[in-house]
């Protein structure tokens, strides 16, 4: 058995630049904002989101980074609104659907419908994304209803 002193620390690189994720409902203020992830984590809508390879392995919505992906899952709730979280390298939510030029949309569930609705709400000074299932939205702060689409890329 090697000595641990003997090990080699793996390297990992992404070359791959992905397009972004974009809010494409006109009018409001969440319009052009992008798909990210804040400091703390949250699925928010910023000026600049991803800029890496996004996956759509196996109905997910992955974004890399840090040799490993950040799969964008749907929680549970009792209202129709449903929270985002990011999972680093944990792949909770199987249906979605997206594709680069395309809308991103939640394929239905025994709990809800399809749909590619999405509302941003201003909570703390960053917009912080649900998936709309419904007509609920939370008290006390601005929410806005959007779509999110997959950018293209061009090759040079």
């Amino acid at each position: 058995m090697a000595d641990a002193s003997e090990r080699t620390t793996a390297i990992c690189f992404v070359v791959v630049h992905g397009p972004p994720i974009t809010a494409i409902t006109p009018g409001t203020a969440v319009t052009g904002l992008e798909l990210a992830r804040s400091s703390t984590g949250a699925v928010t809508l910023a000026d600049s989101g991803f800029e890496t390879l996004i996956s759509y392995n196996n109905g997910g919505l992955g974004e890399f980074a840090f040799c490993a992906y950040y799969w964008l899952n749907i929680g549970t709730s009792t209202h129709s609104y449903k929270p985002l979280s990011w999972g680093y390298g944990d792949q909770e939510t199987f249906n979605w659907s997206a594709g680069s030029g395309q809308i991103v949309t939640a394929l239905g569930t025994s709990t809800y419908s399809t749909t590619s609705t999405f509302l941003a709400c201003n909570e703390s000074d960053s917009w912080v994304l649900y998936l709309q299932t419904g007509n609920d939205v939370p008290s006390g702060v601005t929410c806005v209803e959007t779509q999110l689409e997959v950018g293209t890329t061009t090759t040079i």
